[in-house]
């Protein structure tokens, strides 16, 4: 169950989306709301607007907020974890200052090393999600965590369970010239692999909670979660982020940074454990999101 949302404005009209996105949340769940202004970005008086932003939400909503002030990257890290808190950043997210005056995303920032959820809203909240799209990926860590915060933060929804089969052994498999036939076989085997692993991975909800849909996609993972998120009209995406060093994800990339700039719903990044570590350290580093009861 969430218990606390930390908010990151920059007074922009995308901060004002995740804010409406971050009430109708903590009001569900009855979740305490910490509003923090990035060092940086928005107008000269930021500072002075983000009590009395919290005193009108607070008083407009009911809802416990506090302001914490202006954080830069690294106090944001330390009061997400403290607390313990999703993030909540809209889209366009607020910019941080760098070398040579260039400005860097703070959403990408955060993906790398990432021990806490992320939820970047991209447009008005006016009603609970729908139809939420939950990615897993081949050998997903932490899968039961990501549906459970899918069931969390839509408990009405209908949830559809997306996987996209990775097709590179296949292009191999074809330029050897394997037989038409054992190509097939192996597709089927793959298919149904997938298909299993999406059934076991639903195990953890309860089914007259949540309705569940199966989807299976083929090739690159991140196009195929845009296809499929425009197909169904997901409203939200849910999508695990591996703890790497920052080095690494730049290198390498991740299917959640790829998403991150084309989607067109809103993204839930849950951070998956350290290699060696467990799905439940993860969770001890951010909110083990649990569907009402």
């Amino acid at each position: 169950m969430m218990t606390s949302l930390l908010l990151v404005t920059d007074f922009s009209a995308a901060a004002d989306h995740a804010v409406q996105r971050a009430v109708l949340l903590a009001r569900r769940h009855g979740a305490a709301l910490a509003l923090a202004h990035l060092a940086g970005s928005g107008p000269p008086d930021a500072a002075e607007r983000l009590p009395r932003c919290a005193a009108m939400l607070a008083r407009r909503h009911r809802l416990p907020v506090r302001a914490l002030g202006t954080l830069d990257e690294a106090g944001l890290r330390e009061a997400a974890t403290a607390l313990p808190a999703v993030l909540v950043l809209g889209w366009p997210a607020p910019e941080i200052p760098g070398l040579g005056g260039l400005r860097r995303s703070l959403a990408r920032r955060l993906l790398a090393p990432q021990c806490r959820p992320l939820l970047v809203v991209r447009g008005p909240a006016v009603q609970a999600y729908a139809r939420p799209l939950v990615a897993l990926g081949t050998a997903p860590v932490c899968a039961e965590d990501m549906l459970q915060a899918a069931a969390a933060f839509a408990p009405d929804a209908v949830i559809e369970l997306f996987h996209a089969v990775d097709t590179r052994t296949e292009m191999r498999l074809t330029v050897a010239q394997a037989s038409v036939r054992s190509l097939g076989a192996y597709q089927q085997a793959l298919d149904r692999q997938a298909h299993q692993h999406l059934r076991r991975a639903s195990s953890v909800l309860d089914a007259r909670r949540n309705r569940l849909l199966y989807t299976l996609g083929r090739g690159d993972p991140a196009q195929q979660i845009l296809v499929q998120q425009e197909h169904g009209r997901a409203d939200l995406v849910v999508v695990g982020q591996a703890q790497r060093p920052r080095w690494l994800s730049w290198l390498t990339g991740s299917t959640a940074a790829s998403l991150l700039p084309r989607v067109g719903c809103d993204l839930l990044i849950w951070p998956e454990p350290a290699v060696g570590a467990n799905c439940q350290n993860a969770a001890d580093a951010g909110p083990h999101a649990r569907a009402p009861r």
